[in-house]
């Protein structure tokens, strides 16, 4: 005969186990799903990855093509275009030089050479615009003073470049000089066209192995998020950050209506 206090220590018992086995199995289920889910994270977190990697390769082999094309169309222009340019100017010379009795004929044919020597000049400049030599040869601060010496005669705006803790013939990497050209050209069209800035500053230096560029105008300002969210109006912008992004460069602009605006760019060199 069973000892009912026997019976009820065994249904204690039995109970006590079933009760940790259902708190085991409900830790393990908990824990099986903790670790499902932080792999299903990771999982993703590395898709992410690959995935903006490899817009990252797309958007700088897009920007290497445009490079290349820049290339070829301002050869083209050079050696072609510009070269028969030069040539219809000597043909002209010598018609000139056979119409000195027709005074109205050389009149006209003076006028001519000039608008030729007009032309050839626009080729030439074109033609450096699109493949800034300088910068090739000399680097970043030596074309960026060259462009900015250039804006500044064919506009009324007041400018002033300067640099610290950077050799006046210091190299970087070809790509992050390249973007910073092109950013600078960028800035430098918004500022005069739609800012109508007569102040313009531009500061580069060496901070933590990030180079920091601020641009600064005192234009008109605008509302960032507007214009950024503007498919029209917003593409300078979206343009700046696509070529940053290929350089893991950040852009900070801060722009109001009617103070002006200063923009700031840090890129790694490590």
């Amino acid at each position: 005969m069973i000892n009912t206090n026997d019976s009820s220590t065994l249904i204690v018992i039995g109970s006590g186990i079933l009760l940790l086995m259902g708190v085991v199995l409900v830790i393990f289920v908990a824990y099986y799903q903790q670790r499902q889910l932080k792999r299903d994270l990771l999982q993703q977190k590395a898709m992410q990855e690959l995935k903006d990697e490899m817009q990252r390769q797309m958007l700088e082999s897009a920007l290497e093509v445009q490079e290349v094309e820049r290339i070829r169309i301002a050869k083209d222009l050079h050696d072609e275009v510009g070269a028969m340019l030069s040539v219809t100017k000597m043909s002209f010379n010598q018609l000139l030089r056979k119409l000195d009795n027709a005074e109205d004929l050389a009149v006209m044919g003076k006028q001519t050479r000039e608008l030729l020597e007009q032309s050839i000049g626009q080729v030439r400049r074109i033609s450096k615009e699109l493949v800034p030599s300088t910068l090739e040869e000399f680097g970043l601060i030596l074309s960026i003073d060259e462009f900015i010496q250039k804006v500044h005669l064919a506009s009324t705006s007041e400018f002033s470049f300067s640099y610290e803790g950077i050799n006046q013939k210091q190299r970087f990497d070809k790509k992050i000089e390249l973007t910073i050209y092109r950013l600078i050209q960028e800035l430098v069209n918004n500022a005069l066209k739609h800012a109508d800035a007569s102040e313009i500053s531009l500061k580069l230096g060496i901070q933590d192995k990030n180079i920091i560029f601020t641009f600064t105008d005192n234009g008109k300002g605008f509302d960032f998020n507007a214009v950024r969210n503007d498919p029209k109006r917003g593409l300078g912008l979206r343009n700046m950050e696509s070529r940053l992004s290929v350089i893991n460069g950040q852009i900070d602009i801060q722009s109001n209506i009617g103070s002006g605006t200063i923009t700031k760019i840090e890129i790694p060199i490590a």
